[in-house]
């Protein structure tokens, strides 16, 4: 995992990215195991217990089991376009970095790229991916996923723009499906910070209970839909929507709550201290959990206003802490 963010300010943009790689296997914990034991014994009317290789397989869950190398998650996509990477580190035996660097030296070819908006280099930067993602697929049957965020400033409408790509898991079931693999969406108004990753924590901050009322919803209607047997084509198409905007369940102290929508008319100088203060919220939280660390490492900072990009920290080689 790692933790990505933008943060936009009035004049400009902050992008932060970590650069640690966590290793991810499938994996079964002692207290799973010994409490499936305790159910399957209490099932089993015999004095042996018996485990089919389809009930220990499903005991397996992909879990973080170590760090390795630290990973560039962050680049210069062009003189006014940062990305941030969360996810795979390898695309086809090539390192994200080498991947992206591909399609920037292909940009830098373009002669009419300069002119082309930042909507139509995502979309081809999308195209070029779903193509990297396909020859993966061919090679290794299965890709694990990846996440960017395309972060623009605009200098002569100084304006930020913001594009979340996503690289959907995929087999090659899905190519043979003409599956489309890669997508984008733009950022909406109102996210005045946006992230991606292992980001939980941060969200909380900005959006208070509102996040997670919102994504209950739709769960809690269709579990009980499926408990009382209740016929799914009675329900209207927008009650969930309806929910969400009923002042019983998505109360006022819930809004007030949420900080995102006050994040408005920020400096630079405050977009750069917030980025890196929601990097380490993420950080110092792991030092108090069970889990091991998937956040961290060298952390890259970057701005991009008028002047162009430009890296904050992170970008170079600093002399040992005890020297």
């Amino acid at each position: 995992m790692t933790f990505i963010a933008t943060v936009i300010a009035r004049d400009g943009v902050a992008v932060i990215a970590d650069s640690l790689v966590t290793a991810m296997h499938r994996t079964v914990e002692e207290r799973d195991f010994l409490r499936f034991l305790k159910n399957k014994s209490k099932k089993s009317k015999k004095k042996e217990i018996i485990i089919t290789a389809r009930e220990m397989s499903k005991l397996f869950k992909l879990r973080p089991s170590h760090t390795r190398d630290y990973e560039s998650k962050l680049f210069e996509y062009d003189e006014f376009t940062a990305i941030t990477t969360s996810g795979v580190a390898r695309i086809c035996d090539k390192r994200i970095e080498e991947v992206l660097f591909k399609m920037i030296e292909k940009n830098k070819k373009d002669k009419g790229y300069s002119r082309k908006k930042i909507e139509t280099k995502a979309k081809e930067l999308c195209e070029f991916l779903q193509g990297e993602v396909e020859k993966h697929i061919k090679k290794y049957d299965y890709f694990s996923g990846v996440k960017f965020l395309l972060t623009h400033f605009n200098k002569g409408k100084n304006k930020t723009s913001v594009y979340k790509i996503n690289m959907f898991a995929s087999t090659k079931k899905d190519l043979g499906n003409r599956k489309k693999i890669v997508e984008f969406v733009k950022a909406a108004k109102y996210e005045r910070v946006v992230c991606e990753g292992q980001n939980r924590i941060s969200e909380k901050v900005l959006f208070g209970d509102l996040i997670t009322v919102w994504g209950l919803i739709p769960k809690m209607v269709e579990k009980i839909i499926k408990d009382f047997k209740i016929d799914s084509k009675k329900i209207p198409k927008d009650y969930v929507n309806s929910l969400r905007k009923d002042d019983a369940i998505m109360t006022q102290s819930m809004w007030r709550d949420v900080k995102m929508f006050r994040l408005t008319e920020l400096s630079l100088q405050q977009a750069v201290d917030l980025a890196n203060l929601l990097m380490n919220i993420e950080i110092d939280f792991q030092k108090y959990t069970e889990s091991i660390p998937t956040v961290g490492g060298v952390v890259k900072l970057s701005t991009i206003n008028k002047n162009g990009f430009e890296f904050i920290s992170g970008d170079k080689i600093v002399k040992p802490i005890n020297i």
